[in-house]
């Protein structure tokens, strides 16, 4: 027979919630992919615009939409770089 177990709130946290396996990526690793995705995009625009002012590259709608995407993800990244801080900002506000 099981002994009788107090509330959960008395119990160990560690016992009432064991720690789970990690299902995915950390946030850490997701947004470090992401900032390696737009410096990727951002390289390949500026490689895509070089090759076109020299000639190389005929295909300017190739080199425009290049160039769009990896502004649209560099102004995500800001915005999401913004969040954070507010986030930072506001977890420092609170009063403990």
């Amino acid at each position: 027979m099981k002994p009788i177990q107090g509330p959960a709130r008395l119990q160990d946290p560690a016992a009432v919630h064991p720690r789970r396996k990690q299902q995915g990526p950390s946030f850490g690793e997701t947004l470090s992919a992401f900032v390696n995705g737009v410096d990727f995009q951002l390289k390949q625009a500026d490689r895509l615009t070089a090759e076109f002012a020299v000639g190389e590259r005929k295909d300017i709608h190739e080199v425009m939409i290049t160039s769009e995407k990896a502004g649209i993800s560099f102004k995500l990244l800001v915005e999401i770089r913004n969040n954070l801080i507010e986030a930072y900002k506001e977890i420092m506000r609170m009063q403990f």
